[in-house]
């Protein structure tokens, strides 16, 4: 039996499975499906997990549709000890290692570990200061150092002596030719070289490049090389440049100038000053002409920028000086910094590596973000609160958040209905949506049904509250199954018709519910607190039993199957009733854990189980197969 399995916060280079079986303290119930969804715990876990359905994503790039915080993010900082001096650039080669440069040498890593390297005896770099680095197609590290160019081959290394001075960037064009940029010359070869079968070439001011010192480079469509340094950015046309200064710059400006470039695919570039005003910050250069980037929310010319990067979705990620990072896709523009949990606010590097993850390098560290196959939603994305009682994915698409507000999402944007502002309540416990599309709301002692946009209260008989709505379920006929507590723990079993309730089923001898399912040959099942199964069919209730110990907990979720079995999510793993016979799923059979908090089938039948250890994939052919001999046991999960 195959099981696939997914988790909300995992390690991005994660290459083993936790595992672990604890029963939380206090768990109320969670019923996952289409129609319903429940109180849940851990709340905003559960949520992650009904999302999954709808944000799915190939592996391997980032879903331009997530914010930067809805990303899987880690961070490694100085302070931990990873890095000895602080990072300044990063890369990768073909072999699929990460490289970074710090301000005392150079590192490697290969997803788990950082390694100091070393160079081969009797070989040297021409400093341990590492500016910029570059991985080429042909396998080759390029390593730009504050003295000079060296390369690491097949073992070997080898530094051009020709190329001395700061070397602050690297690039590859289409040909395969390595540029470099210069800075802290001592020789007036000029900032711009190109590293030749002989040695390097460097062109100056006797070939049309102005610039003094060049701090970064950029590779247009055209196939034109961009350079840029303090005030002024050149175009490298094979043998010929054109330099452009920022109107909002003196041409004698060497800190406050230009120290990124990004290429755009219409041939013209992004242009980066640290320099913050007019005339700085975010640039458009095209055609010669300087456009500093503004929508109605933001003006690009406030900011400090330090780097640049357009990624394969052609997003533009901007580095800044003591700001942390901005992504900006037409015109949306995200900010995330050290308060959101980057590792340093002022930036100095970002890269895109082979799988799609972006790298930042900060003055204190390095950060990855890369894409999950779940996307969290908090307070950070537009939630009223972080504490998520109810969750519900209606047909249309829209995901009813319930709260201490009703939470909408539609379309990737929150709306929120609150108290006093028509929602009749302010703690939101249970969430269905009905057949005819209606909203049933639990919202503090009452229920309610929202339909075109207006709340109505299901009264009862005597005028009384009807208590906590613990869960809910819609019965074969179309009526609505309630299950109430009140404030004196008094449980009752509501049977609504009409929006009027009909029956009502209530006795010191009636055991909680957590969690209700509708009978397709007519009744409601319950999943009992106190563990166990309920059935309530044409005014009789019947108990049946799992079979486990008393200290085993109550039941989570539950299922009502077409052909009569029932499956239940607890503590000791999942079980199955049909006909009387019970039968169970736990890690003797190869689940990865025992705590099932919920459970749901999607459209192509496979059951998916929200567990302690992340959610679990069981395709119906290999649950079926489960059904038949209770003690198969899972071949594989992943």
């Amino acid at each position: 039996m195959r099981i696939s399995r997914t988790y909300c916060r995992p390690s991005p280079f994660e290459r083993a499975a936790e595992r672990f079986n604890g029963e939380p303290g206090q768990v109320p119930n969670v019923s996952l499906a289409s129609k319903t969804v429940k109180r849940v715990t851990p709340r905003l876990l559960l949520f992650c997990f009904v999302l999954f359905f709808f944000t799915i994503s190939p592996v391997g790039a980032l879903d331009t549709s997530r914010l930067i915080s809805q990303y899987g993010h880690t961070a490694w900082r100085i302070e931990d000890g990873v890095f000895a001096g602080a990072p300044n650039a990063i890369t990768q080669t073909t072999d699929g290692y990460l490289w970074i440069g710090t301000q005392t040498g150079l590192m490697r890593f290969d997803g788990v570990r950082f390694v100091s390297w070393e160079p081969p005896k009797g070989s040297e770099l021409p400093s341990s200061r590492i500016n910029s680095l570059l991985g080429a197609r042909d396998g080759s590290l390029w390593i730009g150092t504050s003295a000079g160019l060296a390369r690491w081959r097949n073992g070997n290394l080898t530094n051009y002596s020709d190329a001395a001075g700061s070397i602050m960037a690297m690039l590859e064009d289409r040909t395969g030719t390595i540029w470099i940029a210069r800075a802290n010359l001592s020789d007036t070869k000029g900032p711009l070289c190109k590293v030749t079968d002989t040695g390097v070439r460097c062109y100056g001011r006797d070939d049309g490049l102005a610039l003094p010192f060049a701090v970064t480079l950029a590779n247009d469509t055209l196939g034109n090389v961009w350079l840029a340094g303090a005030a002024m950015v050149s175009r490298w046309q094979t043998n010929s440049a054109d330099n452009y200064v920022s109107a909002g710059l003196s041409p004698a400006e060497t800190f406050n100038g230009v120290l990124a470039l990004a290429d755009r695919p219409d041939g013209s570039v992004w242009v980066g000053l640290v320099h913050a005003g007019k005339g700085g910050g975010l640039q458009q250069l095209a055609h010669g002409e300087w456009k500093p980037f503004v929508t109605p929310e933001f003006d690009g010319s406030t900011l400090e920028v330090t780097a640049l990067l357009v990624d394969r979705d052609l997003s533009l990620w901007v580095g800044t000086l003591n700001q942390g990072i901005y992504r900006i896709q037409g015109n949306k523009v995200e900010h995330y910094r050290g308060s959101d949990g980057l590792s340093g606010d002022a930036v100095s590097g970002l890269f895109q590596d082979r799988e799609g993850n972006i790298w930042i390098v900060t003055s204190r560290g390095i950060d990855d973000f890369h894409d999950l196959r779940v996307a969290s939603f908090s307070t950070r994305q537009g939630l009223s609160a972080d504490q998520v009682n109810s969750v519900l994915a209606s047909r249309d698409g829209t995901v009813w958040i319930g709260n201490y507000n009703l939470d909408v999402l539609r379309l990737g944007k929150i709306t929120s209905l609150q108290s006093g502002n028509g929602l009749p309540g302010r703690e939101l416990t249970s969430l269905l949506e009905d057949r005819a599309g209606r909203l049933w709301v639990g919202v503090d002692q009452e229920l309610s049904v929202y339909e075109r946009g207006k709340f109505r209260k299901i009264p009862t008989r005597d005028g009384s509250s009807l208590g906590t709505i613990r869960a809910m379920t819609e019965d074969v006929d179309g009526s609505i199954w309630a299950e109430t507590n009140s404030d004196e723990n008094r449980s009752r079993l509501v049977h609504i018709q009409d929006l009027r309730i009909r029956e009502e089923i209530s006795s010191p001898q009636l055991p909680l519910a957590n969690t209700l399912a509708a009978d397709p040959h007519g009744g409601v099942w319950l999943g009992l607190a106190s563990g166990g199964l309920a059935r309530y069919r044409d005014g009789k209730m019947e108990f049946f039993s799992l079979n486990r110990s008393p200290h085993d907990g109550p039941v989570h979720g539950l299922l009502a199957n077409s052909d009569g079995s029932v499956l239940a999510a607890t503590a000791s793993g999942l079980f199955g009733w049909q006909n009387g016979r019970v039968q169970s799923l736990t890690v003797r059979n190869g689940l990865p854990c025992n705590v099932i908090y919920a459970l749901i089938f999607d459209r192509k039948d496979t059951l998916w189980l929200y567990a302690a250890c992340g959610l679990i994939a069981i395709p119906n052919a290999e649950l079926q197969r489960w059904w038949k001999s209770s003690d198969t046991t899972l071949k594989t999960f992943r």
